[in-house]
């Protein structure tokens, strides 16, 4: 099997780095031809994949993030290549939903033991993403760790950039359009998830599966200081489905509009617009070495996407 290792050597503080020779010692167990390439600079993980897809490689593993997760898909996600996951990041959610375990060596051989399981593809404006978007108070959080806490890593990092941003976030009128159901709200958050987690375990959309055909939505309405430190421990649990601000809907076919610029977060990355247009390709990326619990091709055909749904 030909293998083509993406590494980012700065993911995760270094973890990536220092994993390096027990993944190609690992690798070397199953007999494989490894090619393995660092990243150098931003967007350099979708070149490298894209130029891996031509070499005509057998899989694609990535050790790193899930900013480098999601460039890699988006150098190859039109290919019919299966793609491995190293849980080498800060937050590592994408990795968290396939079951992927933090040891790199257990991460080789679940990957190339594994089966091949089909995970849905996510789009924002023509850009594709695994795992989660944000935007409003979520986009400026995630501004706030690429920006002062991204060494402390993981769910901390998260928790502190949310109390620096409670100081200076300012609340947008939003348009949140979900299969044809219609809200326009003064917004804290609209959270759009193909996982369960973002931000390193923050249970946002805790009923979300990556392979349903459906993306989870938490939409959050504007809420005082008070009212967000009250509310950040339940989101973290999982447990702020009945909360009166905040509504969890499931859906294929989003638009996120407003009058004034949003900052939003993409798998970590930090963008910003004012319209966000969603779209879902299910069960259209590979995944090898997944234990994730499959939803079932019948389940997945009898989904109806005409309107949303409360989860």
């Amino acid at each position: 099997m030909k293998v083509k290792v993406i590494m980012n050597p700065i993911a995760g503080r270094g973890r990536a780095q220092k994993a390096k020779p027990l993944i190609l010692k690992a690798l070397l167990e199953y007999d494989c031809d490894v090619h393995l390439e660092e990243t150098k600079e931003p967007n350099h993980a979708t070149e490298i994949a894209q130029k891996a897809v031509k070499a005509g490689f057998d899989l694609i593993l990535v050790a790193g993030g899930d900013g480098t997760i999601n460039q890699v898909v988006n150098g190859m996600a039109e290919n019919p290549i299966p793609l491995g996951v190293l849980c080498c990041g800060t937050g590592n959610d994408f990795a968290a939903a396939l079951k992927m375990p933090k040891d790199p060596i257990a991460g080789v051989r679940q990957i190339m033991e594994g089966e091949i399981s089909k995970v849905d593809l996510c789009q924002v404006n023509n850009r594709y993403f695994v795992s989660s978007v944000g935007a409003g108070f979520d986009g400026e959080v995630a501004f706030n760790v690429n920006n002062g806490f991204r060494n402390v890593g993981g769910m901390t990092a998260y928790l502190l950039s949310v109390f620096k941003t409670l100081f200076s976030y300012k609340a947008r009128k939003v348009k949140l359009t979900v299969d044809g159901l219609v809200m326009e709200f003064n917004s804290l958050l609209v959270a759009v998830t193909n996982s369960s987690t973002y931000g390193g375990g923050i249970k946002v959309n805790p009923d979300a599966r990556i392979d349903d055909g459906f993306f989870d939505v938490c939409a959050a309405q504007k809420m005082n200081i008070l009212e967000i430190i009250c509310c950040l421990p339940l989101v973290v649990a999982g447990w702020h489905q009945n909360l009166k601000k905040v509504k969890l809907l499931k859906g294929r076919d989003i638009t996120v509009e407003s009058n004034h610029p949003l900052y939003y977060q993409l798998d970590g990355e930090v963008l910003m617009d004012n319209v966000l247009r969603f779209s879902l390709l299910p069960q259209s990326l590979l995944i090898k070495g997944g234990k994730f619990e499959p939803v079932s091709t019948f389940m997945l055909s009898e989904v109806k996407s005409a309107c949303a749904r409360e989860a």
